[in-house]
């Protein structure tokens, strides 16, 4: 636009009345300008001038005489929910703040054990002729387990048995010839011997042929099984494994300093890697002496499991509850804020986050112990607390938001000349009218999740970039529209402060 100055030789540039008249128009120009552009103007309302202009617009333009509102970008403060300068309301999460139990617990690692855990061996010679559990199976004891041959067995009892039938044929004649004394004694006591020995060597026989049945020693659950059918298996050879899981046991070890807080019969809580349920025992035994390399006391811990779904084997978490405090004020771990200078938590404060400081106490799963900074009944944020500031604004996520400006009405309108007027100010497609004709305005309240996200994305690609980051470290950030209207506020915030990208024109 270019600017006609009057000849220097004219009566309007030699009077005085000339220069203010040519000032005057400069002025309302130059505010004419300003308020015809994109908006980026940072101050606060406009000058009366610029009212001037507007006014002598007529018609529409007429009703906009009472000037932007105050905060710069119409566009921003419009998309942001609030008006002038006012900030964004945040949607978060908040619960009162509650009494209940804390235990106590000494807390430490170990692997699961089963009370009986144990090799089943083979106490005779033979091939395997056939196998009847297989690894998984329970088992009660005396259970067949496997079978060998049993042939050359049966012929060794056969034998051994005539054998000793006819030892005892030649010791009931040597009776009969002892007492007619027509045997000595010396010979009566050897015929007897070989007597005994024939018997002794028929029942080693038989029991050989019954040790061809493998069985189960106690009742249990099969963990291994080492033959297969047609195996030679020796004597004394491993054939299972056998495993009672009923007691399990958890072996730990206290510190010495530690030790004089654990009891027998004291309930132990026990969890489990890859499960969620909770598992209880007791302590069963405590060793009487310290080991002299650790330092620390051997404790036993018997576990009794009803369900049947914890595995010797698997590592395990254990605590040993040694106190509890009842009835303590408490909140969720997840409402923490953990700082340098300690721990903190926020308030919702009547529409603020207030920022309060905290003394903890002991922890139990996802509960902690508030000794000092809050009191039964608190309001604390538990879910949106991430980056907030002291005193930032912040409303329950799922409610409307009222509009900030003195004044404004429950539906998000602003009093003005005793008659509400919609945040766009303009037409119903949301377009301001300026200088009695339409063009688009700033983002409006009214604007949708997928305007926002557009006009967001046009404004700086790295806003996009957080975006997708976002979306990949929370799956519900893409289908929850408060949490992405929450990040475009704060997107925008930072923006204006940093006074980032200009919008396109």
């Amino acid at each position: 636009m270019k600017f006609v100055y009057p000849k220097k030789g004219s009566l309007v540039f030699n009077s005085v009345w000339g220069r203010w008249a040519l000032s005057a128009s400069l002025i309302v120009i130059t505010a004419g300008l300003f308020a015809c552009g994109d908006g980026e103007e940072e101050g606060g309302q406009a000058s009366g001038a610029q009212q001037m202009s507007r006014g002598s617009q007529g018609g529409a333009t007429g009703r906009l005489a009472g000037g932007r509102p105050s905060g710069g970008r119409g566009g921003m403060n419009a998309m942001m929910g609030g008006t002038g300068g006012t900030g964004a309301s945040i949607p978060v999460e908040a619960k009162p703040v509650g009494r209940g139990d804390i235990a106590v617990s000494l807390q430490t690692y170990t692997t699961i054990e089963a009370e009986r855990h144990v090799d089943v061996i083979a106490r005779s010679q033979g091939l395997v002729m056939g196998i009847f559990v297989e690894e998984g199976d329970r088992v009660e004891e005396g259970q067949p387990l496997a079978q060998l041959d049993q042939d050359e067995l049966k012929l060794q009892v056969q034998e051994r048995d005539v054998n000793t039938q006819s030892m005892k044929a030649n010791y009931e004649r040597a009776a009969d010839l002892v007492a007619k004394e027509l045997l000595s004694t010396q010979e009566f006591e050897q015929t007897k011997f070989q007597y005994e020995t024939a018997k002794t060597q028929l029942e080693t026989a038989k029991l050989n042929l019954e040790y061809a049945t493998i069985r189960s020693p106690f009742s249990g659950i099969v963990t291994d099984r080492l033959i297969e059918v047609g195996n030679l298996v020796n004597a004394n050879t491993a054939v299972f494994r056998a495993a009672d899981f009923d007691p399990l046991l958890a072996r730990i070890f206290i510190p010495e300093r530690q030790i004089q807080q654990v009891k027998k019969g004291l309930s132990v809580r026990i969890g489990t890697e890859g499960s969620e349920a909770a598992f209880t025992g007791r302590v069963r035994m405590i060793s009487p002496i310290v080991d002299p390399e650790s330092g620390t006391v051997k404790v036993t811990v018997e576990i009794r499991d009803r369900t049947g779904t914890m595995r010797p084997g698997v590592f395990a978490t254990v605590n040993i509850i040694t106190e509890v405090h009842e009835n303590v004020v408490r909140i969720e771990k997840r409402a923490l804020v953990a700082e340098a200078e300690g721990s903190f938590a926020f308030l919702f404060n009547g529409g603020n986050a207030k920022k309060v400081r905290l003394e903890l106490g002991d922890d139990e799963d996802e509960w902690v112990e508030v000794t000092s900074g809050l009191a039964e009944g608190d309001s604390i944020i538990t879910v949106g607390h991430e980056g907030l500031r002291n005193g930032a604004p912040v409303r329950i996520a799922g409610r409307t938001i009222a509009s900030a400006v003195p004044g404004g009405g429950p539906d998000g309108q602003a009093m003005r000349g005793g008659q509400r007027m919609q945040a766009s100010q303009g037409r119903p497609d949301g377009q301001v009218m300026r200088g009695g004709q339409g063009r688009p305005g700033g983002m409006t309240g009214a604007m949708d999740i997928e305007q926002m996200r557009e006009r967001a994305f046009s404004r700086n690609p790295k806003i996009k970039e957080a975006y997708d980051k976002m979306a990949e470290k929370d799956p519900d950030f893409a289908k929850n529209e408060e949490k992405q209207r929450a990040f475009f506020m704060e997107q925008f915030r930072g923006m204006r402060g940093a006074g980032g990208a200009r919008r396109p024109r």
